[in-house]
């Protein structure tokens, strides 16, 4: 199972509605959008290679983002 040390409500209340490019390093926010391919493009050109991304939900009570391998 893969963890990401990141406190979701926190980036809910800053990026509802929006996608994010994190920086797998640290976890912080790159870059957000209207779209995935819209943060993957900035986050490449920042330099991120392979930027976790996800679209941010509203409310994180009934959502638990992960990853399968």
């Amino acid at each position: 199972m893969y963890e990401i040390p990141l406190d979701f409500s926190e980036l809910a209340k800053r990026y509802a509605g929006r996608w994010v490019a994190l920086d797998p390093d640290n976890y912080t926010v790159v870059t957000a959008g209207d779209s995935a391919e819209e943060v993957l493009e900035e986050a490449n050109k920042k330099g991120i290679d392979e930027p976790i991304i996800t679209h941010v939900v509203e409310n994180y009570a009934v959502f638990v983002p992960c990853l399968t391998a």
